[in-house]
């Protein structure tokens, strides 16, 4: 099933040992290629985790490499209504581990600016896309979306096909290439 070398495959096999020895309530799975994600239950526990996995030995995952969010609607992954997915990596072992942590939809989630600087900008594509806030986010705003626009578009109540024209855009004309003279460059 995994495609990983048979070192990394040991590698994240120690990753996800210790990981089950340091968080023995939370819930561990692994994925298609044997990579830990960890289930995290509280925003407290999110910090705490986020503070140990960067310091420990075994572990120092000293990148956040991705921050992203899908819409739990289903309930497929609890009854919360998001679940924000954390990747992290570290550089020294070229391991991986998983974070997910599952949000209400009026709840707001601990920033991670003070741990990584890659955090802002993907907490505000998280907060633009879905609508998910950070507390203590150093500069909280649309990254992606004109500050204009209405509602979160990765949300699935958004409408597939909403347009919204702003009356106040410029307007915007695309004319024909006009060939260049011979001589001009």
């Amino acid at each position: 099933m995994s495609k990983l070398t048979p070192k990394l495959q040991e590698e994240q096999d120690r990753v996800t040992a210790l990981l089950i020895e340091m968080f023995p309530g939370n819930r561990i799975d692994r994925d298609k290629n044997a990579e830990p994600v960890m289930w995290l239950n509280t925003a407290s526990e999110l910090l705490l985790a986020v503070k140990d996995l960067r310091i420990v030995t075994g572990l120092q995952m000293d990148r956040l490499s991705d921050l992203t969010a899908y819409d739990n609607v289903d309930g497929s992954d609890g009854p919360k209504r998001f679940v924000l997915v954390y990747q992290l990596y570290s550089m020294r072992f070229h391991t991986r581990v998983r974070l997910k942590y599952s949000v209400s939809e009026n709840e707001s989630v601990p920033t991670l600016t003070s741990f990584w600087r890659a955090a802002n900008w993907l907490e505000r594509e998280v907060f633009d896309m879905f609508g998910i806030p950070f507390t203590d986010h150093p500069d909280l705003r649309r990254i992606m979306m004109d500050e204009r626009f209405v509602g979160h578009p990765l949300r699935k109540e958004y409408p597939l096909k909403d347009r919204q024209p702003f009356p106040d855009s410029l307007p915007v004309r695309i004319a024909a290439r006009t060939p260049l003279s011979s001589g001009q460059e």
